[in-house]
């Protein structure tokens, strides 16, 4: 068991959040981070639907971000918690 399977945010309170953008995401929404408050149980998942609800131009790219919680990748089952810094990856190409 990791520190992050244990649940610190209580059901039905709102975790709040801070979101990381970069790249095209940045360009879509127009700056580089957002406060959010995602309802208990957040999850990475839960967070990236509410932003595509949010935000229509990133619902998109919604099956390609890559989430990195706390400046660690992770998968979109992630637990967050309260105080959590969520940034957004884009895949990136080049020549």
């Amino acid at each position: 068991m990791t520190e992050r399977d244990v649940k610190t945010t209580a059901p039905h309170e709102a975790a709040q959040l801070r979101v990381l953008l970069f790249s095209v995401l940045r360009e879509k929404v127009g700056r580089g981070t957002l406060d959010l408050a995602l309802p208990a149980p957040a999850t990475g998942a839960a967070l990236l639907d509410q932003l595509a609800r949010d935000y229509p131009a990133l619902a998109p790219y919604r099956p390609i971000v890559r989430l990195a919680v706390n400046q660690e990748y992770t998968d979109e089952s992630v637990r967050l918690e309260a105080g959590d810094e969520v940034a957004l990856i884009t895949p990136v190409s080049g020549g």
